[in-house]
C-alpha cells in the first residue's frame, strides 16, 4: 500500500492495481458511466491490441477492489477516519454522505433562535424537497450472492435494508394483482405495470431532493410508486441530515390541514428532481445486472459525485450574473 499498490486479496495477494488506475476508473465510471468489463478490457487492449485474449483477465479481481477503493475514499472524504462525527452530533454517526451546503442546517449555516423570524420572512429559512420516482434504475430477478451486502448500508442514500424490508411488511403493502382485484377502474394500469415489471426484483428507485437539486435519499420500489416506498425516501433523508422522529412532529391532528390557507404559503411546482434521472439513466444498464449490495453502492456513489459537482459549481450562478 506505501508503494501504491492495492493488492487483489487479503490472503495470498497475487496481483495489485496501482492507485492511479483505481483512481482513474472512479472518475471516468462516474463521469462517462463507463461500466468495470469495458475499462478493463480498454486496458488489456492497450497491453496488446492484437493478441488481446492472451492478456491476463483481472477482472472479477478488479471490480472487488474497485469497489472496496470507492468506499475506502468516501471515508476518508467525508472524514469519517478523522472522527468528523463529534463535529456534527445532530447526524447519524459514520454518514457517507454529501449534504447540500445551501439548505438551512441549524448549527452548521443558521445560528441564533431561527425559529423565532416573523412569518413573511420565514421562506429565507426553509426546506423545500421533492421526490420522485424512476424506473430506469430496477434490478432484473437473477441468481444473486445473499452474502453481498452494501458496504455503506444505512449510513448513505439508501435506508437499512432489513429495516426497510420490515417496514414494507409491517406496511402491509398490497401487489399490484390485489391492487387490480379490488379496485376495477384501474386494472388497466395494474396490468401495464405487472407486464412490465414482471421480471424485476426492484422496479426502480424513489429520490428525495431539495429544491437545490441534491440528492438527500433513495428507496427502491419493489412494484411500483407506492406510498411505502415514497415515505421511506421521506423518512430517510430528514434522518440522515438530522431530523430524527424525536424531532419531526408527525401528529394526525397537525398535518392534516390545506397549506394554500396558510400564512405566507403557496404551491411550488419544481421541474428540477428530473434533471438528474438523465444522468443515472446511464447508470441502469448495469446496474440492473448486479447485486443487492453492489447495486446500492453504485447508485449511492453517483449521488456523491452530482452532489459534489453540484457543490463546486454552486457559486457559478451569483458570481455569473453580478459580472
Amino acid at each position: 500500500m506505501r508503494a501504491k499498490l492495492f493488492p487483489g486479496s487479503a490472503a495470498e495477494p497475487i496481483s495489485a492495481f496501482s492507485f492511479a488506475v483505481l483512481k482513474e476508473y472512479d472518475i471516468h465510471s462516474l463521469q462517462a458511466k463507463i461500466g468495470g468489463y469495458d475499462y478493463v478490457f480498454s486496458l488489456r487492449r492497450l497491453s496488446d491490441n492484437v493478441f488481446t485474449h492472451l492478456v491476463n483477465d483481472p477482472y472479477q479481481t478488479f471490480l472487488r477492489i474497485a469497489r472496496l477503493w470507492r468506499y475506502l475514499e468516501s471515508r476518508l472524504r467525508f472524514g469519517q477516519v478523522h472522527g468528523i462525527d463529534r463535529l456534527f452530533p445532530h447526524r447519524p454517526p459514520g454518514t457517507l454522505m454529501l449534504i447540500c451546503p445551501a439548505c438551512m442546517d441549524p448549527g452548521v449555516n443558521i445560528f441564533g433562535k431561527w425559529w423565532t423570524c416573523p412569518v413573511w420572512l420565514r421562506h429565507l429559512i426553509q426546506m423545500c424537497v421533492t421526490l420522485d420516482g424512476n424506473h430506469q434504475i430496477c434490478q432484473f430477478w437473477k441468481n444473486t450472492d445473499p452474502h453481498d451486502v452494501a458496504l455503506a448500508a444505512g449510513v448513505s442514500y439508501f435506508p437499512e435494508p432489513k429495516e426497510y424490508m420490515k417496514y414494507l411488511e409491517d406496511m402491509g403493502a398490497i401487489s399490484s394483482e390485489e391492487y387490480a382485484a379490488n379496485c376495477n377502474h384501474v386494472k388497466v394500469i395494474a396490468n401495464q405495470g405487472r407486464i412490465q415489471n414482471q421480471n424485476c426484483a426492484k422496479t426502480g428507485a424513489v429520490n428525495t431532493q431539495c429544491d437545490h437539486v441534491f440528492v438527500m435519499a433513495t428507496a427502491d420500489m419493489q412494484n411500483g410508486e407506492r406510498y411505502a416506498n415514497i415515505d421511506a425516501s421521506f423518512h430517510h433523508a430528514f434522518k440522515m441530515y438530522g431530523y430524527g422522529d424525536e424531532r419531526t412532529d408527525n401528529h394526525r391532528d397537525l398535518v392534516c390541514f390545506r397549506d394554500s390557507f396558510d400564512a405566507n404559503c403557496s404551491y411550488w411546482i419544481h421541474k428540477g428532481k428530473q434533471y438528474y434521472w438523465v444522468e443515472l439513466n446511464q447508470v441502469g444498464g448495469y446496474t440492473r445486472q448486479m447485486n443487492d449490495g453492489h447495486r446500492e453502492d453504485t447508485i449511492s456513489a453517483h449521488h456523491n459525485d452530482w452532489n459534489w459537482r453540484k457543490t463546486v459549481n454552486m457559486g457559478e450562478g451569483p458570481l455569473g450574473s453580478r459580472s
